[in-house]
């Protein structure tokens, strides 16, 4: 059942509090700041003159930091940061708002800086949106609702449906009844509305609920070493099914490094923004290639994490059935309990026909006929007055996950009973709770034990699965079989330790590759040792490959010893004890692809790619060879 909001502001408050004191520490600031000015003024009236030239003289340069879609890695929008003039003592946003919020002049200010902002943005795409800050004590102002910055947004070209204001608030809001009604006067005209500093400061929380703002912007004290902390992971959480709840998005503030960046992914955070993307700057920066890069891979890994979890254990509760007697409704009980006495079993299906209508546990029925005067109600009566009436009965194709679920939240007093299984409405057989659970078990135990240990990656039992159904569906299939060249030697060379980070190196290269090239459905698995495999569509073979080479080619370069590099090579003892030159190691990839070649059995894809295999190792290098025969002709494969 979905959370309702209540529920959720709840248990987000609960874990708020710990977070006010980090909050406060960032200010809450409705724009960038930065170190203080060396400059001092010596008394109020000068910082109050130079506030004054400044709105007077529009002294504002605004500088903007882009906003990313975490999925695509695409610029959904920039933030507009003020400075006010370099050398000036009000250079930096922390002075210059406080000084005007001294003056009561932040409505005047924030006009200022808003129209910097959009006249100095020349370049905003129509499916992207600007952010202008906007401090809550401005809407008690009685110029509030002048409607200048209407006026100049389509001027410049803009229209309201492309500018969100972000409510920053340095005080708190304490009447949300005439602060929404203030709101609505943008909202109505085209505008959205983002909240600033989610999860800390005065009363965001409220805010939010309040307001129910098109964006919620996460505090950088929630987003600070999110991958480490498990309590700002369930902030996050349950900020994101908050977020989900009132039609909203999330915009992650403050990221600044990968391992923040791969958590936010993962737990579905939609936008977000922090130096790690890009650092504010004028004109507005675009994102670089290798953050990008990173995000269609983290996407790539979550992905294949999500993919993993839906397809579960792989078997169905069909699949695990057993026989137990079945009777018909009218058989009186004395004949079942005589059943019972006969058969080793614990229970008994009630069908009519084919169909099951009831069940009967042994202990259910000695139980009843133990009571006062049991053997007298019931012994001579049919089964149907004694048996349940609403067993758990499931479809035989039901994977065992599901069926667990189920199974566990029945009543206590029907926790133990017997699972029926049917199909197409007829009974099939029954599964008891602990055959499920051992089976469940023992499956996860098999999972865990052919995942690979160092790399993480789906084994061999998971790769054979995948290429059985590859052969089954009769669909366009490419299966990349990539290993490395001269890793034997690295390993006698610099020792397995160092080894396993080429490996890890690998897998990496490997996963950003099908990132940035690939579909999010595409497999990647860990075959053992140097030995990986991709299992892609035909069109993507290339783009990947060329990727995998550029990315591989460059990164083994920072395994190896300097000397070593300059030389070209490791000079190791071969199999015969002599000394040998090895190459720098490469990478290479077999691929084989069903176009041609129709496979009746996922063994001969191993076969034909094990040929290639061996026509790879004779090039020198990294390089790609792809099969071209056909099971007709048999023509050699081509290098590409």
């Amino acid at each position: 059942m979905p959370l309702k909001l209540p529920q959720l502001l709840k248990g987000i408050c609960s874990n708020v509090l710990a977070f006010n004191t980090l909050a406060l520490q960032t200010g809450g600031l409705p724009f960038f700041s930065g170190s203080q000015p060396s400059k001092q003024p010596s008394t109020a009236a000068d910082l109050k003159e130079e506030l004054a030239i400044i709105i007077r003289d529009k002294k504002i340069a605004p500088v903007y930091q882009p906003i990313v879609n975490l999925k695509t890695g695409a610029i959904m929008g920039y933030e507009a940061l003020s400075r006010g003039p370099a050398g000036s003592p009000l250079h930096y946003p922390i002075e210059l708002f406080s000084v005007a919020v001294d003056n009561d002049k932040l409505l005047a200010l924030e006009q200022v800086c808003r129209e910097a902002a959009l006249s100095h943005l020349n370049n905003l795409e129509k499916n992207q949106r600007l952010f202008l800050n906007m401090n809550a004590e401005v809407v008690k102002d009685p110029n509030f609702r002048g409607g200048l910055t209407k006026a100049f947004v389509i001027k410049q070209g803009l229209n309201p449906e492309q500018v969100t204001f972000e409510i920053t608030e340095r005080t708190a809001i304490t009447d949300f009844d005439s602060f929404s009604k203030s709101l609505n006067h943008y909202r109505a005209q085209g505008y959205s509305i983002a909240i600033d500093d989610a999860g800390a400061g005065y009363s965001s929380l409220q805010s939010i609920a309040e307001l129910r703002p098109n964006y919620i912007k996460l505090d950088r004290s929630i987003v600070h070493d999110v991958d480490k902390d498990p309590l700002k992971q369930a902030m996050l959480d349950a900020m994101t099914k908050l977020a989900d709840v009132i039609h909203s998005k999330i915009i992650a503030e403050g990221i600044e490094s990968a391992d923040e960046l791969a958590s936010l992914i993962s737990r579905g955070v939609h936008y977000g923004q922090g130096f790690f993307l890009a650092r504010p700057a004028f004109p507005p920066p675009e994102i670089p290639q290798e953050v990008l890069e990173m995000i269609a891979e983290y996407n790539f890994q979550d992905a294949q994490a999500r993919s993993r979890s839906r397809r579960g254990l792989g078997v169905s509760i069909g699949e695990i059935v057993e026989q137990i007697p079945t009777i018909q409704p009218t058989t009186v009980v004395s004949a079942v309990e005589e059943i019972f006495t006969i058969e080793q079993t614990s229970g008994i299906v009630i069908v009519d026909g084919d169909c099951p209508v009831g069940l009967l546990m042994k202990d259910k029925l000695y139980y009843q006929l133990g009571t006062n005067y049991g053997i007298s109600l019931y012994y001579r009566r049919p089964v149907e007055r004694v048996m349940d009436k609403h067993p758990l009965i499931v479809n035989a194709e039901l994977p065992l996950e599901a069926v667990s679920q189920m199974a566990m939240i029945r009543e206590d007093s029907h926790l133990y009973d017997f699972i029926i299984v049917v199909r197409d409405g007829k009974f099939v057989g029954v599964v008891s709770i602990m055959s499920l659970l051992n089976k469940i078990t023992n499956l996860q135990i098999r999972r865990a034990h052919n995942s690979n240990p160092l790399t993480g990656l789906p084994g061999n039992l998971v790769i054979e699965d995948r290429l059985k159904e590859l052969v089954e569906a009769k669909e366009p299939f490419a299966v990349m079989y990539l290993d490395l060249d001269n890793f034997k030697a690295y390993n006698d060379k610099y020792g397995f330790e160092r080894g396993d980070k080429v490996l890890l190196l690998t897998s990496q290269v490997l996963s950003r590759s099908i990132g940035k090239s690939g579909f999010v459905d595409d497999f990647l698995g860990h075959i053992g040792g140097d030995d990986f495999i991709i299992i892609t569509k035909p069109e993507c073979v290339p783009s990947i490959a060329t990727s995998i080479i550029e990315l591989f080619d460059h990164e083994i370069k920072s395994q190896y010893h300097p000397d070593d590099l300059i030389k070209g090579y490791l000079e190791v003892k071969n199999r015969k004890g002599q000394l040998e030159h090895f190459p720098i190691v490469s990478i290479s990839i077999a691929v084989v692809i069903n176009r041609l070649h129709m496979f009746t059995n996922y063994l001969e894809i191993a076969e034909v790619a094990a040929d290639l295999k061996k026509q790879a190792k004779q090039q020198a290098g990294s390089c790609l060879i792809c099969d071209r025969r056909s099971a007709a002709t048999q023509t050699n494969s081509q290098t590409v």
